[in-house]
């Protein structure tokens, strides 16, 4: 899911097989005048454009489809923003369908995606729904629909995040990784959804039920490390109070945001005389 693992992984190859082949070798073949381009893309400094993609399957040789599929793959690696970065993952996911390493990394995805997958995974221990689905979606807040809950419980068992004992649902593992590219794009869109469920239930969530508050603060970068440091110990914590608590009643989300509101960078601590 990197189009730059991909360059490293064949350039190894090569040289594998034939010692006298080089990253400059490798530019010179597929018409670059830079002689350190590659190394230097591969490596991350440098991008690829539609024409050096063209230049660099001098040396690749792919075939059409394998061509288009490289493209889709730079364009979601070297995305600016997360709109164009779920464009090119949905292009990269329709290639080879039936693939079964593709289609679990899709579910994966699928996961992290959509919010209320973590709820309903976090409800089946402490509410039984009687595969009544309606009811389990209307147990989510805000409410999913009946579809979208049986479509949720049947993700969470393809994946095996709750196994069915019985007839009851229990969690069979803590978590589930991605490859680092397709994880890193499905959390954005999982931060995205947390924010705006946050601000809705400033309106449909009566005081007592929730928690929200703003500090800010003029932090110099040391003091935003060790209020970043405190945080993700406090978050341990709160994983903790969680693990140990045997009788849950409801399902929370848990959020913070900290970051910057200003441009104005490091400064320099002013000389006294």
């Amino acid at each position: 899911m990197n189009y730059r693992d991909y360059l490293r992984a064949f350039y190894f190859e090569k040289k594998g097989s034939d010692k006298g082949f080089s990253y400059q070798v490798m530019a010179e073949s597929a018409g670059f005048s830079s002689k350190s381009f590659i190394k230097l893309v591969i490596d991350g400094k440098k991008n690829l454009t539609s024409e050096s993609s063209i230049r660099l399957n001098n040396v690749l040789k792919l075939n059409e489809k394998s061509f288009s599929y490289f493209n889709d793959l730079v364009a979601f690696n070297q995305a600016r923003s997360m709109r164009e970065r779920n464009e090119n993952l949905k292009r990269l996911f329709s290639y080879r369908k039936r693939n079964p390493g593709r289609l679990v990394l899709q579910d994966r995805y699928e996961f992290y995606a959509r919010w209320y997958h973590n709820t309903i995974r976090e409800l089946l221990p402490i509410f039984n729904f009687k595969e009544d689905y309606g009811l389990l979606g209307k147990m989510v807040d805000p409410p999913i629909s009946a579809r979208e809950a049986r479509e949720s419980v049947k993700l969470l068992l393809t994946l095996k995040l709750i196994v069915k004992k019985g007839s009851a649902y229990v969690q069979s593992t803590p978590l589930i990784t991605t490859g680092e590219e397709v994880k890193s794009a499905a959390v954005q869109n999982f931060h995205v959804q947390n924010l705006a469920l946050a601000a809705a239930s400033i309106d449909h969530c009566e005081g007592p039920r929730r928690d929200l508050s703003c500090l800010v603060l003029g932090l110099s970068q040391e003091g935003f490390e060790r209020v970043k440091k405190e945080t993700q110990e406090f978050r341990k914590k709160i994983l903790s109070i969680a693990r140990e608590d045997k009788n849950p009643a409801n399902v929370y989300h848990y959020a913070t945001q900290f970051f910057p509101t200003s441009r104005l960078g490091p400064r320099k601590p002013e000389k006294r005389s």
